[in-house]
């Protein structure tokens, strides 16, 4: 009775989660609304190989009513040159007191792009530079956005529309892997398990949370947000998950107000993640300190509030608590793999993973259906050969992520991790 009991707990959020999914239906655009003013924020350490595409892109942004602001983080490598080079930019002179803190080596202006700037600064984390930046922006509109990111060139209009709605505070858009859509040489498997892997948590995943207004988090690499309630909310927290715990603070927010977060589909933003296992494994581990950080830095919020707000409960039954469930299954399996060698194999073992394996190829199925749905242009053919490896060898690596990052957050929870750049030569 405590096996089925486990694999119940196990697996129910699971199927939950895929038929929401297909419940989500993204906002309707009924009219075309007057363009709210945006600054987009992009902080910057050691960019220097991915910044021409970043750079690309950003000319490509079709929105009138806009600023760009890149914060130099202390880079070490040449990024500092490559934005000065590539912007054309010059020196502000502050009149009085600095505008902001004096942390920051200077402020400047692009003479061949005037609504973008560069804000020089010394090296103290992307929560920090995000905080700075908000201060120095001067528009109703925050877009955060990850240095190695590019943006669809209507991704901005979408977003535009979204806060239409009066009580819209934030929203995320969609986040595409960008070897998978911007690259024509072949790609690793790492690289199209992860293409998988994002598939699955923007398209099903992150899609059920909106359909059951519990979105936990706007991902750093592309989210908008109110500049009014990031200052009412006291900013960034500096740490590994500042995605993560600014959202939930916007969350506590929209419960005290009757406000609300919504995921926007019809956004489409590219990153470039890691193609090497090693660069990977430092990436997925700083996601979980990560997480775990935001549930110790939100906990009054988030306990007091388990049974009363949606977020809540998905955030400690289903994300903390199902996947510690999830993990002890996992080991018990291997346990009985090992115990079959002496006494035979149970049959409602066999029938579990048959069935575990077939859902999980029947939701993937679905996940990639649904992207090509939203992005025609995404080549998605080659991610259908990945299914077998996301359930027999990604699966495994993210149960060990989630042991690893848990234990280890209690240890060094401070310590970034940067994911090397590739120096890949995208097509935008």
């Amino acid at each position: 009775m405590l096996f089925y009991l486990i694999i119940f707990t196990s697996t129910f959020f699971s199927i939950y989660h895929l038929i929401s999914s297909c419940k989500f239906k993204n906002f309707d655009i009924l009219h075309s609304t007057e363009q709210k003013s945006i600054s987009v924020l992009i902080p910057c350490y050691n960019e220097e190989l991915i910044l021409k595409h970043t750079l690309n892109g950003l000319m490509e942004i079709n929105y009138d009513d806009l600023e760009i602001i890149f914060i130099n983080d202390g880079s070490e490598d040449n990024t500092f040159n490559i934005l000065c080079d590539s912007l054309n930019l010059s020196l502000l002179e502050i009149n009085g007191s600095c505008l902001l803190s004096n942390e920051i080596k200077g402020i400047y202006k692009s003479n061949t792009y005037p609504f973008i700037y560069m804000i020089d600064k010394v090296n103290s984390g992307k929560a920090n530079s995000l905080n700075i930046g908000t201060s120095y922006s001067t528009k109703e509109l925050i877009v955060t956005m990850d240095a190695d990111c590019v943006l669809e060139k209507n991704a901005l209009i979408s977003m535009n529309k979204v806060f239409d709605d009066p009580n819209v505070i934030a929203s995320g858009g969609v986040v595409h892997i960008m070897q998978l859509s911007k690259l024509d040489t072949k790609l690793k498997k790492v690289v199209l398990m992860q293409a998988l892997d994002y598939i699955k948590g923007f398209y099903i995943y992150k899609s059920s949370l909106a359909y059951n207004n519990a979105l936990s988090i706007i991902s750093g690499a592309f989210g908008v947000f109110k500049k009014s309630v990031i200052l009412e909310v006291g900013g960034f927290k500096k740490g590994l998950g500042e995605d993560i715990d600014i959202t939930l603070k916007f969350q506590e927010y929209a419960k005290e107000h009757n406000k609300k977060l919504i995921f926007n589909k019809n956004a489409i933003c590219y990153t470039e993640c890691p193609e090497n296992l090693s660069e990977l494994t430092k990436q997925r581990i700083r996601w979980q300190k990560g997480f775990i950080d935001a549930i110790f830095s939100n906990s009054n919020f988030l306990f007091k509030n388990i049974f009363k707000t949606n977020v809540c409960f998905y955030i400690i039954i289903d994300a903390l608590l199902s996947n510690s469930i999830a993990t002890i299954v996992f080991i018990f399996n291997i346990i009985l793999i090992f115990a079959k060698l002496a006494y035979g194999y149970p049959l409602h073992t066999i029938y579990y993973y048959l069935s575990t394996v077939i859902f999980n190829i029947f939701s993937s199925v679905i996940a990639i259906r649904a992207a090509q749905k939203n992005v025609p242009t995404l080549k998605t053919k080659k991610l259908y050969f990945m299914i077998i490896l996301d359930i027999f060898f990604f699966q495994i690596l993210r149960i060990f992520y989630f042991i690893n990052g848990t234990i280890t957050y209690f240890f060094n929870n401070t310590s970034w991790n940067k994911v090397t750049r590739t120096n890949n030569c995208y097509k935008l």
